[in-house]
């Protein structure tokens, strides 16, 4: 929030919360490339014999911590939003008294 002593204005900026929501969609494609791209090495990967077994459960663990850190991603998203959200109509509402000083 922004508080001038010289000024009778209060605001707030959002252009924080815009700038980074107009970027979570290139983070949410970079995660998702990143998961394509483990799966298909997994995929491409034919270990057989001494440790394969080790080496595969641990690669399944790597993958669910992945798909936990896309869900982590995907909250942080919609709660940056919401967060926004409410900024914005405690925005609205210095606005209004703004407009109204006497009225506070």
């Amino acid at each position: 929030m922004a508080d001038n002593p010289l000024s009778l204005y209060h605001c707030v900026d959002t252009r924080v919360f815009d700038r980074c929501i107009a970027k979570k969609d290139d983070f949410v494609r970079r995660y998702e490339d990143i998961s394509r791209r483990y799966d298909q090495i997994l995929s491409k990967m034919k270990w057989e014999g001494r440790g394969a077994d080790a080496f595969y459960n641990d690669a399944n663990t790597v993958r669910t911590n992945l798909r936990g850190i896309g869900d982590i991603l995907a909250n942080m998203c919609n709660v940056l939003e919401e967060c926004r959200t409410v900024i914005e109509q405690a925005d609205k509402d210095l606005g209004d008294c703004n407009r109204h000083p006497e009225e506070s």
